[in-house]
This record gives structure tokens, sequence and C-alpha cells, in this order.
């Protein structure tokens, strides 16, 4: 607020008349009714044109086996992958490394319009032999995230510290998977502690480093994971839930599109390419293992008006889990008919903007 300050000056023959201070209070009360008036009409601004969206999108990409049809959910097949590259290749988007499109969004920066990410999880021997070829030919940056437990000599299925040594040398990103690849929602956090610190320890060793990029196996994680993470200063962990990065992710939970043979078909990538960050805050409940079932879902939208036409769907092992979906302006509140069944589900939400861009939003629970 503006304020005035009046001051009587008295001798030297200088006086002040009180039809000049009377003159400056006028004024004074003028200026705070401008002020108090263009603060109210502030307030009334909406949140959309206050935060003025999301500015940043990106979508990641997971896959984890190359060409191994023996093991279809995990698998990529080589003509589907090539597929895909051949669909990133093209002009209007732009391939960037995870640690790039983390940094950018942790310091506010600007990602550019159609920002992709490729990460591969457990270190599969086809990995080097079928997919990195491919991913270098074409300059495609790629993060490797490896369970360190499995990463021996006598492991034929996976690769081995020389190689691994060879690929970062060679531009690939290592990342941390844990040590052991359990389901680590179940463990203590002694246990959790242990599983950090002999992965931590054995990447220390055999690289010289230790990688501060986690993905949780499995997607699965809870709050405790969450703040051991921080303690041990990772700059942020991936998750395996669909979803577009933005700056109201939770940088410890970020989403990635799992990609597989059922799930790579060259329509769904193109999809998942081109949509954008639906922008949400305050989501509840904040810890993604559940207590309470069925779970109270709810979150606010930074633009209000994507929420018309917002629809959201529940999975679990079961399969759909029908939903009541109440909109209170940019407050979302979703009230599922009945329990998720144990293990993993999934929240999926999408929209159409003004701009007729996909909107996408995406969580994991575990019961």
């Amino acid at each position: 607020m503006l304020s005035f300050s009046i001051s009587t000056k008295r001798g030297d023959g200088e006086t002040t008349s009180k039809k000049s201070i009377m003159k400056k209070i006028n004024l004074f009360f003028v200026f705070n009714q401008f002020n108090i008036f263009f603060l109210f009409l502030f307030m009334l601004i909406p949140n959309t044109l206050q935060a003025n969206n999301v500015k940043n999108s990106a979508t990641i990409f997971m896959y984890h086996k190359f060409d191994i049809s023996k093991y279809p959910s995990t698998n990529i097949t080589l003509e589907q992958f090539e597929e895909h590259l051949q669909e990133f290749s093209k002009s209007k988007y732009n391939v960037k490394s995870l640690d790039f499109i983390v940094d950018t969004i942790i310091n506010d920066g600007d990602l550019p319009d159609h920002t992709i990410g490729i990460s591969v999880d457990d270190a599969d021997r086809s990995f080097l032999t079928k997919a990195w070829p491919l991913l270098k030919e074409k300059k495609f940056p790629v993060t490797l995230f490896i369970a360190t437990n499995t990463i021996h000599n006598e492991n034929r299925h996976y690769l081995n510290w020389d190689e691994i040594r060879q690929l970062k040398n060679e531009g690939v990103t290592i990342a941390a998977h844990s040590h052991n690849h359990g389901h680590m929602v179940n463990f203590s956090v002694a246990e959790l502690n242990e599983s950090i610190e002999k992965s931590n320890k054995i990447f220390l060793k055999e690289l010289g480093e230790i990688p501060d990029l986690f993905a949780y196996p499995y997607g699965e994680v809870d709050e405790k994971m969450i703040e051991l993470l921080k303690d041990y200063k990772f700059k942020v962990a991936f998750g395996q839930h669909s979803g577009v990065i933005n700056e109201t992710s939770n940088l410890y939970f970020l989403p990635r599109f799992s990609l597989n043979e059922k799930y790579g078909d060259i329509d769904r990538v193109k999809f998942a390419a081109n949509a954008k960050g639906l922008g949400v805050y305050d989501f509840v409940p904040t810890n993604p293992h559940i207590f309470d079932n069925p779970p109270f879902i709810g979150f606010s939208l930074l633009d209000e008006s994507l929420s018309k036409n917002l629809n959201c769907f529940v999975f679990d092992v079961k399969g759909q889990v029908n939903l009541d979906m109440f909109k209170f302006n940019e407050r979302i509140e979703i009230r599922l008919t009945r329990k998720l069944a144990k293990g993993r589900s999934r929240l999926n939400c999408t929209t159409k903007d003004k701009n007729k861009n996909w909107r996408w939003f995406g969580h994991q629970f575990y019961y």
C-alpha cells in the first residue's frame, strides 16, 4: 500500500497551511482506495490466470526388454521399438535426457514443446545388444535404471559391470533401481536403509559415483521411502504410472508411460508423446500406500476450465472400478463404489484443453 508522511515545519517564517495539509490527506485516501480496488480485483482473478496453467510438459517412456518374446508383459518387439524411434525422430519432438528434463523443471526453466525422455529398467542384456545401437545411431539420450544385485558375471541375462561402464562412457546415464528389486513398500525403514546403502556402495565401487535418479521397483512406494530418498539426496524418483510430468508433479513420484507388446502400439505412443500435463495440486491421499480402503481421492486443478470435460478412471487387478466424481469449481473429489483389490491400482484422468491438446494425470496406489 502507498503511504504518505505529512510533517509541519515551523520557524524561519515557514508555515504549512491547513488547506495544504487537507489536500495531501485527500490525495492519500485516493491512492489507498485505488490500491484497495486493484487488490480486490486481483483476488477475483481466477487461478487459471494467476497461475497461467502449467508452462512445462514432458512425457517419459519406460522399457524393460527388447525382442524377447517369451516375456510379453515387459518386452517390446524390435519392430515396435524401431517404429517408436522413427516417430521420435520427427522434427516436432525434442528427445532430452531425464537429467535435463527434471533440472529444467526444478530450476523453473522452459522445456521445448513435445519434450520426450527415454528410460529403461533392469539392465537386461537385450538393451546392450538390441536397443542401444539404435538409440546411439539416432543420438537419443537414455537413462538405465539398475538393481545392483542382478549385476554379476554369473547372471547371463543381465549386463555386467564392464558392459555398464562401457555404456556409461558412451553416454548412457546410469541410475538407481534399489539393490534387490523387491516390493519396497512392504520393507521396514531398516530394510529400506540397507537396500539403498548396499546399492550406493556398489555404485561407488564400480562407477566411482552414486546416482541421483531413482526408479521404484514395480512403481511401488510409500511416504517413508520418499522421505528416505530425500535424506539420501536423490534428486527425483520415478514410478510406473502413466501421466505427463510438469511443474506440479511430485518430484519423488514422477510418472512414466510403460511400453510393452500389448501397450506399445504406435497410436498409444503418439497420443502420450503429444499429451500435456494436467496441472494438479493438493492431491489426497498423500501416501501412495493406502490403508483406508476405498480411499477418498481428491485434487485441485490449476485451470478450473479443465474440470468441465475431465474424465477419470481407476483400475486394479479385478478391472475397472466404478466411481462417482464431484466437481466443485477447480476441486475434484472421487468416491469409489468398492474397495481396491490387494496390490497395485491406478488412477488416470484426461481431458482436452481449449487448444485441443490432451491433458493427462496419473497416480498409482498400493494396498
